[in-house]
């Protein structure tokens, strides 16, 4: 049996080969997606290379397929490499030692858990214009407050809405509902938080139901979840993926707060 006969043996379907088929494909595709029609003539007249061609020229490119595989290359090297980007970025601040790359490096390092190195670089760059620049003045607060350093961060908040009330006003009042929580002064943290929540954000509602379970509040921390769950319901396919962790965190925290009421 020859080369020829071997392949559509074993790669053809009712005696066409698959190659023609994938071109066939790929045609449907360049015309339901108006695609240039030269494109029909070369999967016509070599349909075999054609289709790599197309494949790596148009259908690849606005796939999915580059983002899901930019995805896993991305955990993939966070795991060999769990440090890589906090390194670049330290790289990039000594190479470079501006507020932004400073900012930069704090952030990563306020991830990490590293508040008090983060503290040390926004302290040294906490003068002049970054002074009285709320955006510096809010990354230094967060990482203050990580730090537990509950009454700097009262203060620096105080000092941001002297500057400008309006800037990210419900991040501002978390920031100080959780410096008082840290105070032991729940009454003004509940102040705080109820300022906070009127964005709807997720992320501070969660921080709210948290502090209601650690204050025993749980028939607030129910209101809270249901308030979310409002959020949920409207939310597209991709809004819910992006907040589920979220979900998942708030979830277990009230089962085991349910838990904890009833063996009470």
């Amino acid at each position: 049996m020859d080369a020829l006969g071997w392949y559509f043996q074993y790669f053809s379907v009712f005696g066409v080969g698959i190659h023609v088929i994938i071109a066939l494909c790929f045609a449907i595709h360049a015309i339901r997606n108006g695609r240039p029609y030269i494109w029909l003539w070369i999967l016509f007249i070599f349909p075999f290379l054609g289709s790599i061609v197309y494949f790596v020229a148009e259908y690849l490119p606005h796939s999915r397929m580059p983002y899901q595989v930019n995805t896993l290359s991305k955990k993939a090297l966070h795991v060999l490499q769990p440090n890589r980007q906090l390194n670049q970025l330290k790289e990039n601040y000594e190479h470079l030692p501006s507020v932004e790359n400073a900012v930069h490096y704090a952030d990563a390092l306020v991830s990490s858990g590293k508040a008090e190195e983060a503290i040390i670089i926004l302290e040294q760059k906490n003068n002049g214009f970054c002074a009285e620049d709320p955006a510096f003045l809010e990354k230094f607060a967060r990482a203050l407050l990580q730090d537990q350093q509950s009454q700097r961060v009262l203060e620096i908040t105080q000092k941001i809405r002297n500057l400008q009330p309006n800037f990210r006003s419900e991040e501002i009042a978390l920031l100080r509902a959780l410096s008082y929580h840290q105070l032991n002064q729940e009454d003004l943290a509940q102040q705080e938080f109820s300022f906070a929540i009127r964005s709807k954000n997720i992320s501070i509602l969660s921080e709210y139901i948290f502090w209601a379970i650690q204050t025993n509040q749980p028939s607030l921390a129910h209101e809270i979840r249901a308030e979310m769950q409002r959020s949920w319901a409207i939310w597209s396919k991709y809004a819910r993926r992006l907040h589920k962790p979220i979900f998942t965190e708030v979830d277990k925290a009230l089962k085991q707060m349910d838990k904890n009421v009833r063996t009470s």
